[in-house]
């Protein structure tokens, strides 16, 4: 029914009064909200700076760990270890408040990158600990306090060297050593893990707040996991090579890489070792002829290799040309058996049980004395530039000069090596790294080679790849094998150029080059002449040979007509091989190419996208230049390792590199 006047004017203070209230409730609940919503937003802010600091505070106190180990000082590492820890939990604590701020556009992805990054720093410092506690081990055992080295290594007293601690002492600290090869193992596989999830973090999520944090724990993960790799294969080839429980007698093959051979260069004198506790009880060196000399007319030796018949004058197979194989494995089976065979018929030498090879190279040599600088013995100055020509000239010539009987001419590497072991045992702890990294790219390049005739062992340094055996696991090999046959010391003078090629053929089949161009860059002098090398192409079984280029009867003296030799075609190491005599005047270059049909198992990886290839480095070779120029027919998609970008975008793989190691190429 219709209301009064008075009703209605009654009616509406009470209806105002109503809607003020709800409008100062409203105001409160906005001006509430947006007091804890700027609230909130300080405690994201305040959050993220302290998250931020606090990562960066553990990531400055890994990055330190190392340094504060290379000076032994593993307490003071353990205690930023710890640390580290502390800022991570803490960082860790207010990472709820950040996660609450996930949906934003700005800070979910970082949320979730801070929260990687403290789990994998978590990982890194759980990694690391038990590093450190093998650390103090291992300085306790050697009887210094890390004091004494910490002073040490900042010359306030004398240092230490490997010479100065006792047998007992070396033996101990080796056997700690030993002890702990699967620990490192584990530890490399556990810190190689952590680099993968960064990695893959700063691929997904590249921005510089994400990079400040990982990409310098990176760098240093790379590299502290390398390190610990590294000695966790040398701790698993302690015992039997240090000797550390039974005498180990070790074989040493000098393998002059100036006159190249197959398994590593011309084995012009040998040592043999012998190794009691982690000490040398016993070192003798010897020239390789006064053992083939003496042995010659009582033993019935083994016929030689063919292009030794052929190009070298050799018609029987003495030690000397034992590394006839680019397979350290069979060469160094095959330098044992002939060595004990010699030896045996000499009255005044007892035949050893060799339980283990090791041969280096001048290179290696080399990169040693880099490292204890020049080394004067017999009158002569040997330097890492000049190791390899001075120790030739003075066995070639210079022992004359000095009124040495020849049988005498070698005893200067003798001296070389003894005083080269005093000179590595003096060296101070702070050089040892650079030793470790010396002999690590030694093996990696192959001018230092390992075999043991323990198969547990020769396991482990085959799994290495510090062994020299040829076992390509791709579909594809390629191995180019040189011999120096009777060219003295040529080939620091010849540069040598391999290219390998694959093109599809109109009719369907695939067809294959391997080109060597040869360079002689010297001239005719006491250590230098033409150069007579026996070249072999290593290839996969059934490649078929179409052709060869370059191929000589013999050198430009007795063949002057440049008649073509003959090639020999065999399967050996699980490959096929292709091998032909050529030789080079000084001054001159020359190809030699090989043309072939690719194996069946090669063209159906082709034709699946699915193509891979192993390339073996030669023992002892130079770092030769490498390309390959591979025309697959189809557009490549990925190959590791990648072109470079100008060369992306078709159907051909090049690359050009230096063949400095074993490596494989991936492509589909």
């Amino acid at each position: 029914m219709p209301h009064s006047q008075e009703y209605l004017e009654r009616i509406e203070p009470d209806a105002m009064r109503h809607h003020r209230a709800r409008a100062r409730t409203t105001r409160l609940f906005f001006v509430f909200t947006a007091v804890a919503v700027a609230f909130w937003m300080l405690a994201v802010i305040v959050s993220a700076v302290w998250v931020f600091d606090r990562t960066l505070t553990a990531r400055d106190g890994l990055l330190a760990t190392h340094e504060q180990a290379l000076a032994f000082s593993f307490d003071e590492a353990s205690a930023s270890l710890r640390d580290s820890q502390d800022s991570l939990a803490q960082a860790q604590r207010f990472l709820p408040v950040l996660v609450s701020a996930r949906w934003m556009p700005f800070l979910g992805s970082r949320v979730e990158a801070f929260t990687r990054v403290i789990r994998s720093g978590h990982d890194t410092i759980a990694a690391l600990a038990p590093l450190f506690d093998l650390g103090s081990d291992l300085i306790q055992l050697s009887g210094l306090s890390q004091e004494y080295l910490k002073q040490m290594q900042d010359g306030l007293v004398p240092g230490v060297t490997f010479g100065d601690l006792s047998t007992q002492t070396k033996r101990a600290i080796l056997q700690r050593l030993s002890a702990s090869a699967d620990d490192l193992e584990l530890l490399s596989a556990q810190m190689a893990i952590i680099e993968d999830e960064l990695s893959v973090l700063v691929r997904e999520m590249p921005s510089d707040l994400v990079r400040s944090i990982t990409l310098p724990l990176l760098s240093e993960l790379n590299r502290v996991g390398s390190e610990v790799k590294l000695v966790g294969s040398f701790a698993r080839l302690l015992p039997a090579f240090a000797g550390l429980d039974t005498q180990a007698t070790t074989l040493l093959l000098f393998l002059n890489n100036e006159e190249l051979r197959p398994g590593g260069g011309f084995i012009g004198s040998y040592g043999v070792l012998k190794t009691f506790g982690g000490d040398i009880a016993e070192l003798e060196t010897e020239d390789v002829y006064a053992l083939d000399d003496a042995a010659a007319g009582k033993i019935t030796p083994l016929i030689a290799p063919l292009p030794l018949q052929r190009y070298n004058g050799a018609t029987k197979w003495f030690f000397r040309d034992s590394n006839w194989s680019p397979d350290f494995v069979v060469s160094s089976q095959a330098a044992v058996q002939l060595f004990l065979e010699e030896i045996g018929f000499l009255e005044t030498s007892a035949s050893p049980q060799i339980d283990n090879v090791i041969a280096l190279t001048p290179t290696y040599a080399s990169q040693l004395l880099a490292i204890t600088g020049p080394i004067v013995v017999g009158g002569q100055t040997f330097t890492s530039e000049n190791v390899a020509d001075a120790l030739e000239y003075q066995v070639e010539h210079g022992y004359a000069a000095q009124g040495l009987p020849p049988a005498q001419r070698k005893e200067i590497l003798a001296d070389l090596v003894n005083e080269m072991k005093a000179r590595l045992y003096a060296l101070g702890s702070e050089q040892w790294p650079l030793v470790v990294e010396a002999t690590r790219l030694a093996l990696q390049e192959k001018q230092l080679l390992l075999f043991s005739t323990n198969e547990t062992t020769q396991d482990v340094i085959t799994q290495l790849g510090w062994g020299g055996a040829v076992n390509p696991l791709t579909v594809d090999a390629l191995m180019v094998v040189d011999a120096n046959l009777a060219s003295l010391k040529s080939d620091p003078a010849v540069e040598r150029e391999i290219t390998y090629t694959i093109t599809p053929q109109v009719s369907g089949d695939w067809v294959g080059t391997v080109s060597i161009l040869y360079k002689h860059t010297g001239t005719f002098d006491w250590k230098t002449t033409r150069y007579r090398t026996y070249t072999r192409v290593y290839l996969p079984i059934g490649t078929e040979l179409l052709g060869v280029e370059g191929s000589w009867l013999n050198d430009k003296l007795q063949n002057p007509t440049g008649a073509p030799g003959p090639v020999d075609v065999m399967d050996e190491l699980g490959l096929r091989s292709f091998g032909t005599f050529t030789s080079i005047e000084p001054g001159d270059e020359h190809a030699l190419t090989f043309t072939f049909a690719l194996s069946p198992e090669v063209v159906s990886a082709i034709e699946a996208g699915d193509y891979a290839l192993s390339v073996i480095k030669q023992p002892g070779a130079q770092n030769n230049a490498l390309t390959l120029d591979l025309d697959f027919g189809k557009n490549v998609t990925r190959a590791t390792p990648p072109e470079e970008a100008g060369e992306w975008g078709d159907d051909r793989y090049r690359l050009n590199t230096i063949l400095d190691q074993d490596f494989d190429v991936s492509v589909q």
